[in-house]
């Protein structure tokens, strides 16, 4: 979001959606930016009368064509970080400034910048632990001041919003029986979390089958909330306790993640872990296309990814457990995980996803090994013991007569045999064991 002004203090509010905004967000996220873009112009001018000015393409050439018809004399915007987003804004921002404008740019996606979060040696930290110490302890020494009811003083323009350049897909219709985006939303949202269930989420957060967590993921990605609002909700309501600081920990990682994100050359593509760029990874379309289509014959696997095509969201526990299936089970790139999240997920976040999946891959900062291979059997007995989050998504496994063979439906041969012949389900794509020990050997070859 740009905010640019005259010298008479009268300001034009403009959205620029250039290239690199449209692969931040993703095919799903677009849903959501479109929504959202409306209702936030639609209340700036209820609330101070504001036209906001939406433009497609080149960011600097757009900000240029409006420097020059409106005689605009300074620029302000919010920070991005990745590499791109960087050289884009400090070219911008050098041009401008040569141009004798005024630049000012601020954080509001973070608690910290990232190069306020150093360890001992002044350098960044790759272990989650101890950086969130650092962060945390960072943000609450830091000291803010706002202003209510700031008047933004409107700059006529005859500029106008045309949000045609968004893509409609059939496909996005499902999002509006599960979301409501907007600021408001969001508001509500974290309030009715914070009175209601935040105490209850270490317990319950790695409970598909019960799903009590927060959902904010989505609102924080569009900037309709921030990371400041939601820890100031929660110091001005609650007592610290485990639950709590276990669900701070998670905006920590989001801010470990943009971290990562900022100090890295290229975190979506590029293993942190060098030795990773030796690894054997298999190379198998229909493999991968059967996983994105939750066929893969494991229960918990097909669920969650029938859930992500649904929602455009998945309960943070079922990404470990199908991250791990796709990079270990099939020992396939964790690239095409974090690409297909990059397009499916409503909340995806370039700093997050890609931290996830390196995370999960076992060649990220600070890493779960790689011998950590997640059983996704064990992980349905643990946090859908009834088979509640499974039979949601894939009810037809309802024949089976107890939970332990809708966890593993090949253990009854005749009952999934007459499932396979009527194309209601499927064989398993691999043995969970045998995968297991390929993915270890495969493994070996990182150490050499």
């Amino acid at each position: 979001m740009e905010f640019i002004s005259n010298q008479k203090s009268e300001a034009l509010l403009v959205y620029i959606y250039d290239d690199i905004e449209k692969k931040a967000t993703g095919d799903a996220g677009h849903w959501w930016l479109k929504k959202t873009l409306r209702l936030h112009a639609k209340k700036l001018e209820q609330t101070f009368n504001v036209k906001l000015i939406i433009l497609n393409g080149e960011a600097k050439k757009n900000i240029f064509d409006l420097v020059k018809k409106y005689k605009i004399t300074s620029l302000i915007w919010n920070r991005l970080y990745s590499q791109q987003s960087i050289r884009r804004d400090t070219e911008i921002k050098k041009f401008f400034k040569d141009s004798s404008i005024q630049v000012d740019t601020f954080n509001s996606h973070l608690l910290n910048e990232p190069w306020e979060v150093q360890n001992n040696s002044g350098q960044y930290f790759k272990v989650f632990t101890p950086f969130w110490r650092a962060a945390y302890k960072v943000y609450l020494n830091k000291k803010f001041s706002y202003k209510k009811n700031v008047f933004i003083k409107p700059l006529r323009h005859n500029q106008k919003t045309d949000l045609s350049f968004f893509d409609n897909k059939n496909w996005y219709e499902k999002f509006d029986k599960h979301w409501s985006p907007g600021e408001d939303a969001a508001l509500k949202k974290i309030d009715t979390y914070i009175s209601s269930d935040i105490d209850k989420y270490e317990v319950n957060r790695n409970r598909p089958d019960f799903d009590q967590t927060s959902r904010i993921s989505p609102h924080l990605r569009f900037g309709e909330i921030s990371p400041r609002v939601i820890i100031e909700k929660i110091q001005d309501s609650k007592k610290m306790n485990n639950s709590i600081n276990t669900y701070l920990s998670e905006i920590g990682w989001r801010e470990f993640s943009y971290s990562l994100l900022y100090y890295s050359e290229d975190l979506s593509n590029k293993p942190i872990n060098p030795k990773f760029n030796k690894f054997p990874w298999r190379n198998s379309k229909k493999d991968f296309t059967i996983w994105t289509k939750g066929e893969t014959g494991i229960p918990l696997v097909d669920a969650a990814m029938k859930q992500i095509y649904e929602e455009g969201w998945m309960h943070n526990r079922l990404r470990m457990v199908v991250g791990s299936f796709l990079v270990k089970n099939l020992l396939l790139n964790w690239t095409l995980g974090e690409n297909y999240f990059h397009k499916s997920l409503l909340d995806y976040d370039e700093a997050s996803n890609a931290a996830g999946w390196q995370w999960i891959a076992g060649c990220g900062a600070d890493a779960s090994p790689y011998f950590r291979v997640f059983n996704p059997v064990l992980q349905s007995e643990k946090f859908d013991p009834q088979a509640h989050f499974i039979l949601k998504y894939i009810p037809q496994l309802k024949i089976f007569n107890s939970t332990k063979t809708i966890f593993e439906p090949y253990l009854d041969e005749n009952l999934l045999k007459n499932l396979v012949k009527d194309k209601k389900y499927f064989n398993p794509i691999v043995d969970l064991k045998d995968s297991r020990n390929r993915a270890l050997e495969a493994y070996q070859q990182t150490k050499s």
